[in-house]
């Protein structure tokens, strides 16, 4: 499940990542913490009550970035990168909304938030880590592509995350930090993998695997083909194509026709999938199913395919964005978000699961900065945190526990047509959500391993 938002984070570049020269900015932008004079809402978002608001007693400067009337945060993004202008811009985006909306409310416990743009422009990811070393209390919402280079810098200075993704193996297996929907190593959600193997028996007899010559998307496909081994797949076919494209896709689509494909496994960018999918339309290929990353839920790739999208399924652990705009009973939460964005940033990108997985991370920071009250350090942040077991941001994502950092058991599906995107049936047992534990596959696979306290020389009993 959760792969799929790596490779979103990964996939709009990796075409450029030869590049010599990427541009950079070493400056720290921050939000409007100001708000809005609109306050929505009552400080509660979706079932969670009172987010934002005065608190009450007398605040204290507590630690680094928190003062008795703030808390200064760090949101990191590559919007910089001078080959992707705006890359993952909807990490700054998300969080400048919540910002804005949470201000408005009074703050969190009182305090009013900043959240300070940190651009890692793709190649300063671990030079950004150290500028938020200085001055905030903890990194929210943010990420980078290369966040592998910042972990021991980060944890040096005994920094808190909560990520609104993470890319590779050794940050998603790192020390103090939290994630909304949590993205082990060990693990990996395979209900969609279930779900097309019970509606389409025997089309695991033949199946493809596919993504660019990347080292992040190949270790991804590789979980995926465990996955697929562990259910009786068949594999037929394992493809990787240039990272820069190739200048036609007629023989990627041959190959797979010819060796008999049935299912196909796709782990790469929205656009990528949408000239394979004309390809295979143009030589009268249709396999029974193509497994599309959750990047994919992208409207550009709607864009892209139009008419010649071919059987795609996608697992999304977000509420779907079509439920909410049809307003339909139990989406409130996700009609909230879009309001909320409405309001305080209309033209920022609000249809994003990146921006989603933001907004949600700054929910769960919320929680644990108001379980601190009026004394906030890192020490109390983390003992609050450990007792979040159930969180769903609310109702914009599926059930997960960030105090176990384990994957969530709830899946859902959406399937790719030239009118949109159409939520399946996967028989929901919360919201439209399946989550039986069963969903979760135990990988064996050697997949990365994350940088702990221990390894920079620190431990938990140094928390301020």
């Amino acid at each position: 499940m959760d792969a799929g938002k790596r490779v979103l984070a990964v996939m709009t570049v990796v075409g450029l990542l030869a590049l010599a020269g990427c541009g950079r900015s070493g400056k720290s932008a921050s939000s409007d913490s100001g708000g809005s004079t609109q306050a929505s809402g009552s400080g509660s978002f979706g079932s969670m009550k009172n987010v934002c608001g005065k608190g009450k007693g007398t605040n204290t400067a507590s630690d680094r970035g928190v003062t008795a009337n703030s808390i200064d945060a760090g949101v990191i993004s590559d919007a910089g990168f001078t080959g992707t202008p705006g890359l993952n811009q909807e990490l700054w985006d998300a969080s400048d909304v919540f910002v804005k909306w949470c201000n408005a409310q009074g703050g969190i416990y009182g305090r009013q938030l900043k959240a300070n743009h940190l651009d890692a422009a793709l190649t300063q990811y671990k030079q950004q880590v150290l500028v938020a070393c200085q001055s905030d209390f903890a990194l929210v919402g943010g990420g980078g592509v290369f966040d592998d280079t910042g972990q021991e810098a980060r944890l040096g200075c005994l920094m808190p995350n909560f990520p609104g993704f993470l890319t590779s193996g050794k940050a998603r297996g790192s020390a103090l930090q939290w994630q909304q929907l949590p993205s082990p190593n060990d693990q990996l959600n395979i209900g969609l993998e279930k779900w097309l193997t019970a509606k389409f028996p025997g089309s695991g007899n033949s199946v493809g695997y596919l993504t660019a010559n990347v080292p992040t998307t190949i270790v991804t496909v590789n979980q995926l083909r465990e996955a697929g081994k562990s259910l009786g797949w068949k594999e037929t076919v394992n493809l990787q194509y240039a990272a820069l494209g190739e200048a036609t896709w007629i023989p990627v689509a041959t190959k797979l026709k010819s060796s008999g494909v049935t299912g196909v496994v796709f782990v790469g960018e929205p656009t990528v999938l949408a000239k394979l999918e004309a390809a295979m339309t143009a030589i009268d290929y249709k396999p029974t199913w193509i497994f599309a990353s959750a990047n994919v839920y992208d409207q550009s790739f709607l864009k892209a395919a139009g008419s010649q999208i071919i059987n795609t399924y996608l697992p999304i652990n977000n509420y779907p964005f079509e439920q909410a705009i049809k307003k339909v009973a139990g989406s409130e939460a996700m009609q909230q978000y879009l309001a909320l964005f409405q309001q305080y940033l209309p033209n920022g990108k609000a249809q994003t699961l990146l921006g989603v997985d933001a907004f949600a991370a700054w929910l769960l920071f919320a929680q644990g900065a108001n379980a601190c009250g009026n004394n906030l350090t890192r020490k109390c942040m983390y003992n609050a945190m450990q007792k979040v077991t159930s969180f769903n941001g609310g109702g914009i994502t599926a059930p997960a526990n960030p105090a176990s950092q384990q994957t969530t058991a709830c899946y859902s599906v959406v399937q790719a047509t030239p009118s949109g995107f159409v939520l399946q049936n996967v028989q929901p047992n919360s919201g439209v959500f399946n989550c039986d534990k069963g969903n979760v596959l135990t990988l064996t696979g050697d997949y990365g391993h994350g940088v702990s306290l221990a390894d920079v020389g620190k431990s938990l009993s140094q928390l301020p």
